[in-house]
């Protein structure tokens, strides 16, 4: 429930916040509440529904909200890994820094780390896509609705990691 006040919260100060990049880092602030924690740590199923708010903020604020609505486009997951290096305790605050790492036709990979006191406590990624009413939207088209240049990036050898991974569980 709680999740839910915070994705319309984040719709809602949106409105108020500065455009940036869809390519720039974007932070979001929170705290561990009751309902997010595991007798007193956070628990591990929550950190992937957090990871959504930050893929959801990325879309905010490039300014890329009309186009997802105009389009009924959704960004869904394929596959998400995480690493804990540290718990997240009740009632701590800690920011949630996420962007985009490595992007091709048909999916983006977005890294997202958990950090409190300037120390990340987690750190995830996520390889997406968007579908709309017709199947799986190219990447090329999101950017053209973006409105500006998005640069090529070199894959980083964690997707590449992580796409071995994901073939070898494709062939099984």
């Amino acid at each position: 429930m709680i999740l839910r006040f915070r994705f319309l919260f984040l719709i809602l100060i949106h409105y108020f916040k500065r455009v940036i990049g869809v390519m720039d880092e974007n932070t979001l602030h929170f705290r561990v509440f009751i309902n997010d924690v595991d007798i007193k740590r956070m628990s591990s199923d929550r950190y992937l529904p957090i990871m959504d708010l930050g893929r959801i903020n990325i879309i905010l604020q490039a300014g890329l909200l009309n186009a997802f609505l105009k389009n009924k486009w959704v960004p869904v997951s394929r596959v998400a890994t995480i690493r804990y290096r540290y718990p997240l305790k009740i009632f701590q605050k800690y920011v949630l820094k996420s962007k985009i790492i490595y992007w091709d036709d048909e999916w983006v990979w977005t890294e997202h780390k958990f950090e409190r006191n300037g120390k990340i406590t987690a750190v995830g990624i996520t390889k997406i896509t968007f579908v709309g009413p017709d199947g799986m939207v190219p990447i090329t088209e999101v950017i053209e609705a973006y409105g500006h240049q998005v640069a090529k990036l070199e894959m980083p050898d964690v997707i590449k990691e992580l796409m071995k991974v994901e073939l070898s569980m494709k062939n099984e």
